[in-house]
């Protein structure tokens, strides 16, 4: 009797332990019918009125902590940094092409979460000069069309072919134009719609072709809808018949969530910490996104985040928001999206990637990193292929314990494998990225190692980098590979790669806390060593000069923390996972032990 109660009291110790393995089963070679991206697929969304504050008001005063903030995700990829300049400002907001400062309050702010202002050509200078100083980055540039008699949006646009160059990726042409009536944005007309707004873009697209020069061949993006219109629906209506030979991009925003009028919020943070619920979302106009890649458009999300108007505190600001932003903007990518977009605000909003310190403080190592900015950073790890640094990866959602389809499932997990060689041979993955949505305790995902490629040679270990915190709903002290951001930007202490095992005969296993994620490389992994920055390289044209500058600069390489050592155990994550796997070791085997006891 007593051999009972203690196997009955060990099973309900370690249930979760003992449960939580998961087998995951993945194709040998790229599926057919996968999703590419590039390795600069996720960038950062700035919403102009309040840029100045996280960029500086000139070339001359470019924050250090915000340098080193871009350089850190820019050195992780070989692509140019996406950026997006817009949000619902520019809709409001006038180009001065005679005005000294960047930017300027306009009249007074009705919606806190519109600031119209204006702004003069010093902030193309300043958006050239800041991506240049970080390695090289790309831009979409919003021009305003809530407006189209007044808001100087030809000679803006005119001036920043001019200055941008090869770094104007593209400019979306309107934000979200089927909120335009519930924002008040068309006074006097009872219903805006969508040919309303065809009758608009081709109006402006038309002034800007008038101006002649290079706006003759302006890269466009639209429609950068977010809420009430049917992409599908508006392609086929005449949208991409009027316009398709100038469009670059079919331009979509969305977030899970408003919280922008004061009403309760309809999803808690368990939401976000269920995958079926990122590949529910990302399906929001599917048919629209599959019609677009078909005709040979790229799709970008061109702004999202956990909650419109500036997120939910408790949600937006959390470890689990972090997870979530990482599983979703690599969900969209397995559907079709070419790129997407995370944005962020002023000072004091939840969702924010990082913030600069109250006035008064110490602006240059005072700023404080949101737990969606590790976001960034790992999913430009996963995507980079050193091996083939300007070719693009396939994105696979394995659909691991059911969880596109069970609401109990608490994992995910993703394959990223590398383009067809030149005799379009498929290869196998070369990293898993795996999720453990769990509240506590450790899951295992249990794998077969993909054949050896040509030239490959087989290693009996992998090696894998974690994303931890201490719970789901954490905001500090969140470890991407054993470092933390300082308040300069920077990554602090020594870069902890942990080497696991394996039996290229039977299996790997891959511990993830929960909660955690874990990015293995399956390939060797070329591992980045530096992790604060050194630039990688860039095809826009950018100056490549990565030794800080621009007033508020470091005058050197940021800061060589970091030993790369592969297979160190360093710091509580390693420490972490040899506790949990010990655990799970003495409770299998205790467990064995009694069960053979048993009558």
């Amino acid at each position: 009797m007593i051999l009972r109660y203690a196997f009955a009291l060990i099973c309900l110790l370690f249930a979760d332990l003992i449960r939580a393995q998961i087998n995951l089963s993945y194709e040998a070679t790229t599926p057919g019918g996968a999703k590419f991206v590039m390795d600069n697929y996720l960038g950062i969304s700035l919403e102009l009125g309040v840029v100045n504050t996280l960029i500086g008001n000139s070339p001359q005063t470019i924050p250090a902590p915000i340098q080193n903030y871009l350089r850190n995700i820019r050195s992780r990829m070989a692509n140019p940094l996406r950026l997006r300049m817009g949000g619902n400002t520019m809709d409001v907001s006038f180009y001065i092409p005679t005005q000294a400062e960047m930017i300027l309050p306009n009249g007074t702010i009705v919606n806190p979460h519109e600031f119209p202002v204006t702004y003069g050509p010093i902030l193309l200078d300043t958006m050239v000069q800041l991506g240049d100083l970080v390695g090289g980055a790309q831009w979409f540039v919003g021009l305003g069309l809530s407006n189209t008699r007044d808001n100087n949006t030809v000679t803006f646009a005119a001036t920043a072919m001019q200055k941008l160059g090869n770094r104007l990726d593209a400019f979306l042409l309107g934000n979200e134009p089927d909120l335009y009536l519930d924002h008040g944005k068309r006074v006097g007309i009872q219903n805006y719609t969508v040919q309303n707004y065809i009758d608009d873009y081709a109006y402006v697209l038309g002034q800007m072709h008038g101006a002649g020069g290079s706006l003759l061949n302006a890269p466009m993006g639209g429609p950068t809808i977010c809420c009430h219109w049917d992409l599908d629906s508006l392609l086929s209506y005449g949208y991409v018949g009027a316009f398709g030979k100038f469009l670059k991009y079919i331009t979509l925003q969305h977030y899970p969530q408003n919280n922008c009028g004061g009403a309760p919020l309809q999803y808690g943070l368990n939401y976000y910490i269920a995958h079926l619920n990122a590949v529910n979302m990302a399906r929001w106009n599917l048919p629209g996104i599959t019609a677009a890649n078909t005709a040979g458009y790229s799709v970008s999300m061109s702004e999202f985040n956990s909650a419109s108007c500036g997120g939910a505190p408790g949600i937006s600001d959390t470890f689990g928001s972090a997870m979530w932003a990482i599983d979703y903007s690599l969900q969209l990518a397995s559907l079709g999206y070419g790129s997407s977009y995370i944005h962020t605000r002023e000072a004091g909003i939840s969702y924010n990637l990082f913030e600069p310190p109250p006035a008064g403080v110490d602006p240059s190592n005072s700023w404080s990193t949101g737990p969606s900015y590790h976001s960034v950073l790992v999913v430009a790890e996963a995507l980079h292929n050193p091996k083939a640094p300007w070719a693009p990866v396939a994105v696979v959602d394995l659909n691991a314990d059911n969880s596109m389809l069970s609401p109990q499932s608490t994992v995910a997990a993703y394959a990223i494998y590398p383009s067809p060689d030149p005799n379009n041979a498929r290869k196998p993955p070369i990293r898993f990225l795996l999720f453990n949505y769990a509240l506590n305790g450790s899951t295992t995902f249990q794998y077969v190692p993909p054949p050896l490629s040509e030239g490959q040679t087989w290693t009996n270990s992998v090696n894998v980098k974690y994303l931890t915190a201490e719970s789901v709903t954490a905001r500090f002290n969140i470890s991407w590979a054993g470092q933390i951001l300082s308040g300069e930007g920077k990554m602090t202490g020594n870069l902890a790669t942990t080497s696991v095992p394996c039996n290229q005969t039977e299996s790997c296993a891959i511990p993830v806390p929960g909660p955690g994620v874990a990015l293995v490389f399956l390939d060797g992994g070329d591992l980045l060593e530096d992790s604060n920055g050194t630039s990688t390289g860039g095809n826009n044209g950018g100056n490549e000069n990565t030794s800080g500058g621009g007033g508020g600069g470091t005058g050197q390489d940021p800061n060589q923390e970091g030993s790369g050592t592969v297979g160190g155990n360093n710091g509580e994550m390693d420490i972490r996972l040899s506790w949990w796997t010990a655990i799970l070791g003495i409770s299998l085997a205790l467990a064995a032990s009694l069960t053979s006891l048993l009558p």
